[in-house]
C-alpha cells in the first residue's frame, strides 16, 4: 500500500470582479517553502481567462469551465479533477478558485465523503468582497450572500476605493450574514498565508490509503450526482458569452466603451496596437482597466473576450464587434 501525505484544501470564493485572481496570484508569489501547490480554477463561462494569468507562476493548474463546480452542470468535472490532481500531482495544498456565481455550501460535503475523503481536507473558505460593489450586488444576487455565510474568513478587498463610512456599512452587513468569521481589510488582494493557515507551523503528516482507480471513482461520481441531498442548484440567472476575434485593437477598445448596460463583468486579452498581449478587465460600475499579460510563444494568436450579462441576448455584443469592423472567429454561449 502506497502512503501519501494528506492535502489541505483552501477555497477562494467571491462574486464576479471581487479580486479573487489577484489575491490568488499574490498567494502563489509568496507560497510556503516545502509545499506542493496545485490550483483548480473554475470559471462561469465556457472559456477561461484567468488561467493565462496564473500560469505565469509556473504552477500546475486544472481548469473547469462551462459552469459552477457546485451545480450539476460541472460537478462531475470537478470531482474528476480532484481525482486527477490527487493521482498525478500529489499536492500538499490545493487552492480552488470558485466561479464568481458559485453557491459554495456543498464544498465541505463534496470533499469529506467518498474515496478521496481521506486525502483532501477542507481547511478554510475565504470569501473575497468587493468593498465598492458589495452592498448593491448583495441585494441582487443570491450567491453573494451564500458565499459570505459559508466563509471561514472574510476579505474586504478594494478598500482603497471606498471611504471609511462606506467600509463600516459593508462590514456591518457582512456581520449580519456571518458573525463568526474573522474579517480583514486589504487592497489589491494582499493577504498573508497566515490567514489561511494559522496552523502553518504544524506540517501535514496524514497518511492516506491508496487512491481509487478511475473506474471506482467514476462509479462514485455517478452515485453522487444522483444523490437528491446535494444542492446541485444552478447559479444566479446570468448569461455568459465568449468571443474570439481579430482586427484593429483600437476598435475593440471603442466597443468596450459601448457595451450594454447589463454587463456585470467582462474580461479577456488581445494584442494591442504595438503587438503586445494586453489584459482587459471590466466590473459593472467602473471603467475598464488594461494591463500587460505575458503569454508563451506557442499560444493561439486569437484575441479572447468573455462577457457576463444579466440578460440572455446572444446578438447584441457580436453585433457591436461586427459593426466595429472586427472579424469574429468563434462565439460560445
Amino acid at each position: 500500500m502506497e502512503d501519501r501525505r494528506g492535502c489541505s484544501v483552501y477555497l477562494l470564493a467571491g462574486f464576479l470582479g471581487s479580486g479573487k485572481t489577484t489575491l490568488l496570484t499574490h498567494l502563489l508569489e509568496t507560497r510556503p517553502e516545502g509545499e506542493t501547490v496545485v490550483v483548480m480554477m473554475n470559471e462561469f463561462g465556457r472559456v477561461g481567462v484567468d488561467g493565462e494569468i496564473i500560469r505565469r507562476a509556473g504552477l500546475e493548474i486544472v481548469e473547469i469551465n462551462k459552469g459552477s463546480i457546485f451545480c450539476a452542470c460541472a460537478k462531475g468535472d470537478f470531482m474528476r479533477g480532484l481525482h486527477t490532481i490527487a493521482r498525478e500531482y500529489k499536492p500538499t495544498i490545493l487552492l480552488i478558485e470558485a466561479s464568481g456565481v458559485a453557491d459554495t455550501r456543498d464544498m465541505k460535503r463534496d470533499l469529506s465523503v467518498g474515496p478521496l475523503g481521506r486525502f483532501y481536507e477542507l481547511k478554510g473558505s475565504l470569501c473575497v468582497i468587493d468593498a465598492d460593489r458589495f452592498r448593491d450586488w448583495a441585494d441582487h444576487f443570491n450567491a453573494v450572500n451564500r458565499q459570505v455565510e459559508t466563509a471561514t474568513a472574510l476579505i474586504v478587498n478594494k478598500r482603497d476605493l471606498v471611504d471609511d463610512e462606506t467600509a463600516e456599512l459593508v462590514k456591518t452587513q457582512l456581520r449580519e450574514l456571518n458573525a463568526e468569521a474573522p474579517l480583514y481589510e486589504t487592497s489589491f488582494g494582499r493577504i498573508d498565508w497566515s490567514l489561511l493557515r494559522p496552523e502553518a507551523a504544524r506540517p501535514a503528516t496524514a497518511e492516506v490509503a491508496d487512491l481509487p482507480s478511475a473506474e471506482e471513482w467514476e462509479a462514485y461520481i455517478e452515485a453522487a450526482l444522483s444523490d437528491g441531498e446535494s444542492h446541485l442548484v444552478p447559479p444566479d440567472e446570468l448569461f455568459s458569452q465568449s468571443v474570439t476575434w481579430t482586427g484593429d485593437p483600437r476598435s475593440f477598445r471603442d466597443v468596450l466603451k459601448a457595451l450594454p448596460g447589463d454587463v456585470v463583468r467582462a474580461k479577456g486579452y488581445f494584442r494591442d496596437e504595438e503587438g503586445r498581449w494586453t489584459l482587459f478587465d471590466l466590473v459593472e460600475g467602473r471603467p475598464v482597466t488594461f494591463s500587460s499579460l505575458k503569454r508563451g510563444d506557442d499560444v493561439s494568436d486569437e484575441n479572447l473576450a468573455v462577457f457576463i450579462r444579466r440578460q440572455k441576448d446572444t446578438q447584441a455584443i457580436p453585433r457591436l464587434l461586427f459593426k466595429a469592423g472586427l472579424l469574429l472567429q468563434s462565439i460560445k454561449n
